[in-house]
């Protein structure tokens, strides 16, 4: 990752790294609270090799994940602002 370690630069390098590794192109958006989200589509399972360097990369973002809906699998990284926290129970 360069110097630049704003949110936006690291989503900006997690998709770019994303799109090296999976050949898809990725989605950065910003979200509300400053946040970014990278969502990149995996269209086959990819080898061991590439699989753990799909790992390290999405543990470079603060959260991320993996959604699965009606043959469309996805992957998503958040950076920037944690979510806030959950009130408390009454």
């Amino acid at each position: 990752m360069d110097q630049d370690d704003t949110p936006a630069a690291r989503a900006r390098w997690i998709g770019d790294a994303l799109h090296k590794l999976t050949g898809s192109p990725p989605l950065v958006e910003q979200v509300p609270g400053g946040g970014y989200r990278v969502t990149v589509r995996v269209v086959e399972p990819p080898d061991p090799a590439v699989a753990a360097a799909v790992l390290r990369v999405l543990g470079t973002a603060d959260r991320f994940g993996h959604r699965d809906r009606r043959q469309r699998e996805r992957l998503w990284a958040e950076v920037g602002p944690p979510p806030p926290p959950p009130l408390p129970s009454s």
